[in-house]
């Protein structure tokens, strides 16, 4: 099947990363779902419903992505910037969720009231698990490597994700090999709650590390004083070029960072001129803000 045109070969290389992964984790988790369920522990149950739920935001955030490098989405007109905000949201949310869930499932382990797991079940799981933390690394190197040099905040999204799942696989996989080679009940259900605890944890940090960031820029916060800095150094260093500063308003969405400036000039001037003040003063910003689009406006004027 042929590729749009419009799309970039780093695009394309950061949706089949996704895609890659998505592929292995369906694999891994048919081999999970059958664990989980003949096993008899509460704790890789647990763990085989975080799957799930990690997935469906994988999948959905793979959606967003095709669409936006399509252009689909054409009519959002600050770009999928505040898509991307929700999609990082809604992967914060579920890492949130699942650690909830997950760090019940430890308290009821350490209380005695979860059912910790047969031998051969926990054996199958340490296998699932080294399998799980070995295509998560696939995965995340794949995804690292598709986003460098530059990518949405999605993609971003998407590789902090899977780091986290990286880690998280591997504490489970020691926790799950300690609990299958042990013959100590007390052992066992220790190694089961200690990995679950972490893996609840290193969960909640990044859902709330990826909340902190994702919901002021929903609520139309500014870009920030660093933005706001920038803009008035550079205005102050450029005073003579105009008459008056009327407003300045910043707003970010996704990586790109919107500043619009309201000024007035001397009335002499020609409109040529004005123009190749604008564009200097454009050029001086953008030189300093990253993924900058800096929109000037002069009053009585049309948008530069």
């Amino acid at each position: 099947m042929p590729s749009d045109p419009q799309v970039t070969p780093e695009q394309l290389a950061q949706e089949r990363s996704i895609r890659f992964a998505l592929l292995a984790d369906l694999g891994v988790l048919a081999l999970a779902v059958p664990v989980a369920l003949l096993g008899g522990s509460l704790t890789i149950k647990a763990e085989a419903i975080r799957f799930v739920l990690g997935m469906s935001i994988e999948i959905f955030a793979y959606a967003v992505m095709w669409r936006l490098h399509r252009g689909k989405l054409r009519d959002l007109e600050f770009g999928g910037g505040k898509l991307e905000q929700i999609a990082n949201l809604v992967t914060g949310l579920g890492m949130l969720g699942a650690a909830a869930w997950i760090a019940t499932k430890a308290m009821a382990i350490v209380g005695g009231q979860g059912e910790v797991g047969t031998p051969l079940g926990l054996a199958l799981a340490a296998m699932v698990g080294a399998l799980n933390a070995y295509i998560n690394f696939l995965a995340w190197d794949r995804m690292r490597a598709a986003a460098e040099g530059g990518s949405s905040l999605l993609m971003q999204g998407q590789v902090n994700a899977r780091r986290v799942k990286l880690v998280c696989s591997v504490v489970v996989l020691f926790t799950m090999t300690a609990a299958a080679l042990s013959t100590d009940n007390v052992v066992v259900a220790s190694a089961d709650a200690v990995g679950s605890v972490f893996v609840a944890i290193f969960m909640v940090l990044n859902g709330s590390e990826m909340l902190r960031t994702g919901i002021p820029d929903l609520l139309d916060r500014s870009a920030g004083k660093t933005v706001r800095d920038t803009v008035d150094r550079v205005l102050a260093g450029n005073v003579d070029d105009y008459q008056r500063l009327d407003r300045v308003r910043s707003r970010r969405s996704g990586r790109v960072v919107f500043v619009e400036i309201v000024l007035s000039f001397d009335p002499e001037l020609t409109i040529a001129e004005v123009n190749r003040r604008i564009a200097a003063l454009k050029q001086s910003m953008a030189n300093e803000i990253e993924h900058a689009d800096i929109s000037i406006l002069t009053t009585g004027a049309t948008t530069a």
